[in-house]
């Protein structure tokens, strides 16, 4: 179990620091528009998260594929423009602040 937990942990500090690399170096210089739509994207991360949290815990097998074309599709992040960049940081930041505010949760009430 210890090597499970170690491997989860790796993969999200992996995943937060590519997130927050990417945010950094996109968001400077960006008009008010950009950030507002990135806004309005991390705000759709957290709800694709509740989503699919909710229908995952009804025992839909299928949501566990739902990482494939999310992998598939990073073989043509670079073809986005800058705007629609800082959105997919956005939107995937709101989904792990959501996974993670998750997590945060399920430990407190863990230990209590």
């Amino acid at each position: 179990m210890a090597r499970q937990a170690l491997l989860g942990a790796f993969v999200i500090v992996f995943c937060i620091v590519g997130l927050v690399v990417g945010l950094v170096r996109l968001a400077p210089g960006r008009s008010a528009a950009d950030l507002v739509l990135a806004a309005a994207a991390a705000a759709l991360g957290v709800g694709v998260f509740v989503v699919v949290l909710r229908i995952g815990r009804r025992g839909a097998a299928w949501t566990r594929w739902l990482f494939v074309p999310v992998l598939a599709s990073t073989l043509f992040v670079d073809r986005l423009s800058d705007r629609g960049r800082l959105a997919l940081f956005a939107l995937g930041a709101g989904y792990v602040g959501a996974f993670l505010a998750t997590v945060v949760v399920r430990i407190v009430r863990i230990t209590r």
